[in-house]
């Protein structure tokens, strides 16, 4: 019995140290970020038969238990993806929100209004030298105030992809540790340690990216993307990657296309061109039909009337231009030469005019995991959450649609303007001008030659009134006639015409007294000794494109300046040439015509193709009011789901968190039970000494 006794005794004794050992652990851990307390579950070592029936062994640790819950971490890692991505929007949104801030007084609204009113001045005085530098001094502020705004977000935009790239190697780093755990947890599958250093990287990717977790017996997780795919699977990780743009294609198994897709030009949406009727890529009579999608493929661009729009596959000369951007066909090793094979209807080829973010299963395989959204919904087979989504998010859904929409109201501005002052005239004759403007290809008709305003040049007539420069008296007005050019045709025709040809019919129409020639792409014309000439009409708005005549400079927000040619206040066109060549020096039909955009409706294009009827400072209006909504939603997301994970945090703490009060309740029970254990020992050495001197 007195051995019974002490062996009782000496497990009890061992095991009451062990527990005090992991509630000391507890105790010592309880302000540890991501430790979870431990718990001694005991059992009894069994029974052994004595007369009379069964008698006890003792005490054993049947395990030590990690207080955690896998179902509320998993909800946890949900809740703090959402809450990471929206938090991630939410600050740099507010960042951006900065740029378009209309409190100041040197806002963009504020600059637009000073300007019109620097006009509504001309109008009213249109000889008064002082009221346009008046006028040219407001326009160098609002020209500063847009090319500034283009810039703060061209930063934005920059830093989001610096940020992006620093995720994803985050992203990596935490994979690869994740699996170095996998490992150790194989050999040590009880390691606390580990365990919690787990968990808290899985914390911290989950802060990255949206991902789930499926969590095995021995300790070890497998961690998938929301959208599917594996990062880790026992040791083996795969890895995220941060590339700069590019485009690839899927084709079906009819197809015998062996060339690529190319594009040059930059955009904040993802394009997929999808073949639907079968052909070759040279842009013949056989050539293939595709349809476009700037959503990743979710809708497609359609035409006024609501159907899809077919583009033909063609070469680089036949370039199909969508939000900006340019793309071809061309041999799979020159992009200039062509493609080689037929097309299928399914094909279909992926151009990223950005960065984005792939997975990659190896070398070769990757899948595009950027973060889609569209008709108010995300892609789901996509990022969808933490730090990676928030950035890629408010880089394409957000700043790329505002800088869009910025250049498209300022493109308006300056197609506007110009396109009345180019028809206008100011105080002094032209001896020469040469436009501000080039066109790629001279020779090529206008509507394809490159020109920024190219698509806004119509059919029309164009007139030059020329006079003399001693008397000032009008020599008549010129009518540029291009029958020479095109027998039967005598208007511009920029489907037809080139800026070669233009060239040709100024010469034809104003010989011995204009000189035309085209250097570098731009149009420049000359007047002979005695002779100078003002711009007495242009139906055609080429004037407007090539840069002649113009008040701006450049195409949209990040270019547009005053031309240099108004330097000189006298050169602003404030009248207009009648049809007997008189310039009405004191006049202001075209002064009254720019004043007048202020609350004219004016239809505001986006490189998307995206358009709406709007004047100009209501358009901006709009955007602002959008910047402010966007933030606001972001703001109330982000207090949204951070309250939903925080719940979920504090029901796991309740679970693993350790509490003080709880650890001494524990620490004092094992204490007691090792002093008793002790006791026993004590008391069964004792029955030992007794039994040792009656035997003496």
């Amino acid at each position: 019995m007195a051995d019974s006794m002490l062996t009782i005794g000496g497990n009890a004794l061992g095991v009451a140290q062990y527990a005090l050992s992991i509630y000391s652990n507890n105790v010592a851990n309880a302000s540890t970020e991501g430790y979870r307390r431990q718990t001694v579950s005991l059992a009894d070592t069994g029974y052994i038969a004595v007369s009379g029936g069964l008698a006890g062994t003792g005490v054993c640790v049947c395990e030590v238990q990690r207080c955690f819950d896998t179902y509320i971490e998993r909800q946890y890692l949900d809740e703090s993806a959402d809450a990471a991505r929206w938090e991630t929007a939410s600050g740099w949104l507010e960042s951006i929100e900065s740029v378009f801030n209309q409190s100041s007084e040197t806002g963009l609204d504020e600059a637009l209004s000073a300007w019109f009113a620097a006009w509504e001045s001309v109008t009213q005085y249109p000889s008064d030298l002082a009221v346009r530098e008046a006028l040219t001094a407001a326009t160098d502020t609002l020209a500063t105030v847009l090319t500034d705004m283009a810039d703060d977000l061209d930063r934005q935009e920059e830093l989001l992809n610096e940020a992006i790239g620093q995720d994803v190697d985050e992203a990596n780093a935490i994979t690869r540790r994740l699996g170095e755990i996998n490992q150790g947890l194989v050999a040590s599958p009880g390691d606390n340690g580990l365990l919690n250093e787990r968990d808290a990287l899985l914390r911290e990717l989950a802060g990255l990216a949206d991902v789930d977790v499926l969590y095995r017996a021995d300790g070890q997780v497998a961690v998938f993307l929301g959208s599917g795919q594996t990062l880790v699977d026992g040791a083996s990780t795969f890895e995220l990657r941060c590339e700069g743009p590019r485009s690839w294609a899927s084709l079906t198994s009819a197809s015998t296309f062996d060339g690529a897709v190319y594009f040059d030009g930059s955009a904040s949406s993802e394009i997929t061109v999808q073949v639907v009727g079968a052909g070759g890529a040279d842009g013949g009579a056989g050539a293939a039909t595709f349809r476009v999608s700037c959503d990743g493929g979710r809708t497609w661009l359609t035409d006024e009337s609501g159907n899809v729009r077919l583009f033909t596959a063609d070469a680089a000369t036949g370039a199909v231009t969508v939000d900006g951007v340019n793309i071809w066909f061309g041999a799979a090793d020159d992009s200039g030469a062509a493609a080689p094979g037929a097309l299928a209807p399914g094909d279909t080829f992926t151009v990223m005019p950005k960065s984005g973010v792939y997975w990659y299963e190896n070398t070769s395989s990757f899948m595009n995991v950027t973060s889609l959204s569209g008709a108010g919904a995300d892609d789901t087979s996509r990022l969808t959450g933490g730090s990676l989504a928030g950035l890629l998010t408010t880089r394409d859904q957000y700043l790329g649609t505002w800088q869009d929409e910025l250049d498209a109201l300022a493109s308006a501005l300056v197609w506007e303007v110009n396109f009345a002052h180019s028809q206008g005239a100011g105080l002094t004759n032209f001896t020469t001008v040469t436009g501000t403007s080039a066109a790629e290809d001279s020779s090529a008709a206008l509507a394809d030659s490159g020109l920024a305003f190219a698509g806004r040049i119509q059919s029309g007539a164009l007139s030059i009134a020329l006079y003399d420069a001693a008397s000032g008296e009008a020599l008549g007005v010129a009518d540029l006639d291009f029958s020479s050019l095109t027998p039967g045709v005598a208007v511009f025709d920029p489907a037809v015409h080139s800026l070669d040809d233009v060239a040709a019919a100024i010469n034809a129409a104003c010989p011995g007294q204009l000189t035309a020639s085209v250097t570098n792409g731009a149009l420049a014309i000359a007047a002979a000794d005695g002779v100078e000439f003002q711009f007495a009409g242009d139906s055609t708005g080429l004037l407007a494109a090539l840069g002649i005549n113009t008040y701006f400079t450049g195409s949209d927000a990040s270019d547009i300046a005053l031309n240099p040619l108004l330097a000189d206040p006298s050169r602003v066109n404030a009248s207009a040439v009648d049809a007997t060549g008189d310039a009405n020096a004191g006049g202001n039909t075209t002064a009254l015509a720019i004043a007048a955009l202020a609350g004219k409706e004016t239809v505001v294009a986006t490189s998307a193709g995206d358009a709406r009827s709007s004047s100009l400072q209501d358009y901006f209006g709009t955007l602002v009011g959008k910047v402010g909504a966007a933030t606001a939603t972001a703001a109330f997301n982000t207090a949204y789901h951070t309250s939903l994970a925080e719940s979920l945090y504090d029901q796991q703490e309740a679970v693993g968190g350790v509490n003080l009060d709880e650890e001494l309740i524990r620490l004092e029970q094992f204490q007691r039970m090792y002093q008793t254990a002790s006791t026993l020992i004590q008391t069964s050495m004792e029955l030992f000494d007794t039994l040792i001197a009656l035997k003496s």
